[in-house]
């Protein structure tokens, strides 16, 4: 079962720094690690919730979570897009969920150590991360991703925000993709997985019909 662990040490928390900068280093996304600092860290990292995966005591897997607020750009994704549709598409589902009084959590920053690398583990790290915000208070969810993995989160479950989901980010010189989530579907879309993961267990769980 993978389990996500809240990282709030400073000691942890700088493990995790140099370990999300190692992966981003090595990715096609290295441009994203700041130069002066060498390090992958931003102004939305003072406010997110960091979070790890840990194996034998070792750093294999982390994400960072981040709620919006109320600044010109209230989550990453929207400090890099230019494409005025993806972003009148975003805006318009944060402010549906507002007016519905859903709180949504933005995640990414998502990374796995090479050798935990595959589709089971990336699937059982994404439904790991809907159940570790959950009880939070977060049961809707924004992230994007590079478009050669979005067959992988439609397969899993989530969903496109906006007609046009996929839009070009001039500072990567690459597509993404925009996904949303609500923690009721893929409960239901994912529920054999999630019993043998150990998140559902013999009684019924909340949402989990």
């Amino acid at each position: 079962m993978i389990t996500l662990t809240r990282i709030t040490d400073p000691a942890k928390l700088q493990e995790y720094y140099r370990f999300r900068t190692g992966i981003y280093n090595e990715s096609r996304l290295k441009v994203v690690v700041d130069e002066m600092s060498g390090t992958d860290k931003d102004v939305y990292d003072d406010r997110a919730f960091h979070h790890g995966w840990y194996v034998d005591g070792k750093l294999a897997g982390c994400i960072r979570f981040i709620e919006p607020d109320d600044s010109a750009t209230p989550i990453p994704m929207l400090s890099y897009m230019t494409d005025a549709e993806a972003t009148a598409a975003l805006y318009a589902y944060l402010a549906e969920r507002k007016a519905k009084g859903d709180r949504v959590i933005e995640a990414s920053r998502f990374c796995l150590a090479p050798e935990h690398r595959g589709l089971r583990t990336a699937r059982e790290f994404v439904l790991a991360m809907i159940m570790t915000m959950q009880p939070l208070g977060f049961e809707h969810g924004l992230f994007d991703c590079h478009e050669t993995q979005s067959a992988f989160y439609r397969a899993v479950g989530f969903d496109t925000v906006g007609p046009s989901a996929s839009y070009a980010t001039p500072a990567f010189e690459q597509r993404f993709t925009i996904f949303q989530y609500c923690f009721d579907r893929l409960i239901a879309r994912n529920k054999e997985l999630l019993k043998r993961m150990g998140f559902i267990r013999g009684q019924r769980m909340r949402n989990a019909a």
